[in-house]
């Protein structure tokens, strides 16, 4: 005769394989499934740029991979808070991503009182995609070849020195506001409207130093429009091999990479983030895709969800300060 409690302890544990064997078939299910329309990816900047290089490829490669169009939707303004808001406010639909960057996440709450999303709250991380390094650069007629050099011209010529930047609390200004604690020097911060106008202003003359995305400077730099002190990524590239990194120059600190990624709404279930993740780690994989980026200076950077997120909190710990040091509060 069968012990009674042995028999519902017997039965109890096949109910709990067989919730579990469901649960894991539908998110299998899921993920077989999806997507069963287009594919929407909001990216948060005026198209053009050096975002929509890297989504618009990235686009045509998840399309083909899925079975389903992808649309690039571009909605630009306050350096992506106003595409986030939009993203935030939409209706709640598994089909739609926003590209987001190491600013929006690390770098904009303590620059804005009223951001219009929260990075923690309102998005969840899918991964990061690609990244790309800033190149610092001077006037040629400053005759500064050095990271060094611009600290000495600084330190014998007080208040003369002033920069460019896209515009107040953009990464380009408060990477000088870092480089400037750096070098030990203090300049004039002229504020653009657009990193195209800033590096123009550079080279006019109008101001004597500057930083940008690689990609923007590299004409420029090959033309002699500028000169080129330091690259920020941890090692040289391949496309400015003679140049020195930040580090090499003698300042650690300055090594800075940015980079972008993409995010879900809240309430996007975790088995569609997963199938998404798993469809940018294939693409980010292929020889033609990373040429292509290559091509922009530009990196791909695959990693998972977690990835995403302790990048984030990592970045946050050092631009928190930048901007404590800065003063600076966007509007």
């Amino acid at each position: 005769m069968k012990c009674p409690v042995i028999s519902q302890l017997h039965l109890a544990l096949k109910w709990i394989l067989l919730a579990l064997f469901l649960s894991a078939f539908c998110g299998v299910q899921a993920q077989q499934t999806w997507p069963v329309r287009p594919i929407r990816i909001l990216v948060p900047f005026p198209a053009g740029g050096s975002t929509d290089v890297v989504f618009r490829s990235l686009g045509q490669k998840l399309s083909k991979s899925v079975g389903q169009p992808v649309i690039i939707e571009n909605r630009g303004g306050a350096y992506g808070a106003v595409g986030a808001s939009y993203f935030i406010k939409s209706a709640p639909d598994d089909h739609l991503f926003l590209v987001t960057t190491l600013t929006m996440m690390s770098v904009s709450q303590y620059l804005y009182t009223e951001l219009g999303y929260d990075p923690d709250t309102d998005l969840k991380p899918v991964g990061t995609v690609a990244d790309t390094p800033n190149v610092i650069v001077a006037s040629p007629v400053l005759q500064v070849h050095t990271l060094k050099q611009l600290a000495e011209y600084g330190k014998t010529h007080p208040n003369t020195l002033s920069y460019s930047s896209g515009g107040v609390g953009s990464t380009g200004h408060l990477l000088i506001v870092l480089l400037e604690s750096n070098l030990g020097i203090k300049a004039l911060h002229v504020p653009y409207k657009g990193n195209a106008p800033a590096m123009q202003a550079l080279i006019a003359g109008d101001v004597q130093f500057s930083n940008d995305n690689v990609a923007l400077m590299l004409p420029q730099i090959r033309a002699g429009k500028v000169q080129a002190l330091a690259v920020t990524s941890p090692k040289r590239l391949p496309q400015l091999p003679e140049m020195p990194t930040v580090s090499e120059a003698g300042f650690p600190k300055m090594t800075f990479v940015a980079w972008w990624g993409l995010v879900a709404q809240l309430k996007t279930s975790q088995d569609v983030i997963t199938r998404m993740n798993r469809e940018l780690q294939a693409i980010l994989q292929q020889p033609d895709f990373i040429g292509y980026l290559r091509e922009y200076v530009i990196g791909v950077l695959p990693g998972t969800p977690d990835d995403m997120s302790a990048s984030i909190r990592k970045e946050r710990v050092r631009w928190k300060k930048v901007v404590e040091m800065s003063g600076v509060k966007a509007q």
